[in-house]
């Protein structure tokens, strides 16, 4: 896999892909993707893939994005030949981190290891773009723990802070040594009812302004347990959609005020953004030529 030394770093940051000097000093971190390391074991696969699959087929829209979220406003030339995995094959709007907020979040650690806080899904997504070759990108740093006196310290205050999901796809609880090493599909465990929660979003909950951290995870959790899903149901286009209706309907018929898991302090229903009817019109659309589960299975 290709390296980036500190120098070609610097000159990436300088060139199409800068940064200021005073955003950089306070909170943007520019590393290589692959130097990022995961605060959660799983992500859901068929959401990644969907993504891919609609970014390859929009190349304005994959530079277009990816520099938005490096917080570049938006992409400024790009062609045929353009890479993410060659940073100086495109140009941005505007210097990485002037629209900070658009960046994901991290943290450093007592390791002197940057573990991002948000964007999993994003990361994986570019990382499969780019045939998982390293190539630069920028992180917010939204807490410096490095000055913590332990890792085990670092992990507690992860968990009181809530910036990290300490479960696997099964449902059991896993230690931080257990996290995989990396962010991206080759990297992390897959867990199909995180993609299925992403595919209802606007269909059996909204997800609200202030969404509680980890919110698709919990509604995940709750399917997992109320609507269990065989993996082969998944395989297909026809039992994909089935699963959707019939997860969509059990969600929004359930209490607004159950748990999303057995833990008393975890969220309700209603608090993740429970709706009170499925969305009927915008789930059949998931079928439809160009919706979601066409574009995921190549229909």
């Amino acid at each position: 896999m290709k390296r980036f030394t500190p120098v070609l770093l610097a000159s990436l940051v300088a060139v199409g892909l800068s940064c200021s000097s005073l955003s950089y000093a306070q909170t943007i971190k520019v590393l290589t993707v692959s130097q990022i390391r995961p605060t959660q074991p799983a992500i859901g696969d068929d959401e990644v893939n969907y993504k891919v699959a609609t970014l390859q087929n929009d190349r304005q829209k994959l530079f277009e994005d990816f520099c938005k979220e490096m917080g570049a406003k938006g992409v400024k030339t790009f062609d045929s030949q353009s890479s993410l995995a060659t940073p100086s094959s495109f140009s941005c709007l505007a210097a990485v981190g002037t629209d900070v907020d658009e960046v994901k979040s991290a943290v450093i650690a007592p390791d002197q290891h940057i573990y991002l806080t948000d964007g999993h899904h994003t990361v994986s997504t570019y990382r499969a773009l780019a045939n998982n070759h390293d190539f630069p990108f920028a992180v917010r740093i939204t807490n410096d723990f490095s000055h913590l006196a332990s890792m085990d310290v670092f992990w507690s205050t992860m968990q009181q802070q809530h910036l990290t999901w300490l479960e696997d796809p099964q449902g059991n609880t896993v230690t931080p040594a257990q996290l995989p090493q990396q962010v991206g599909l080759q990297a992390m465990q897959n867990d199909p009812y995180r993609s299925v929660v992403y595919f209802l979003r606007g269909i059996a909950y909204d997800k609200p302004d202030q969404a509680l951290p980890f919110l698709e995870f919990y509604l995940g959790s709750w399917l997992r347990d109320h609507q269990p899903v065989k993996s082969e149901q998944l395989s297909t286009k026809a039992g994909y959609m089935t699963y959707l209706q019939q997860a969509a309907s059990s969600l929004v018929a359930a209490q607004g005020d159950e748990h999303a898991t057995a833990a008393d302090d975890s969220p309700s229903l209603s608090q993740l953004g429970q709706r009170a009817t499925v969305n009927k019109k915008k789930l059949a659309k998931l079928a439809e030529p160009g919706g979601k589960l066409s574009v995921l299975f190549n229909e």
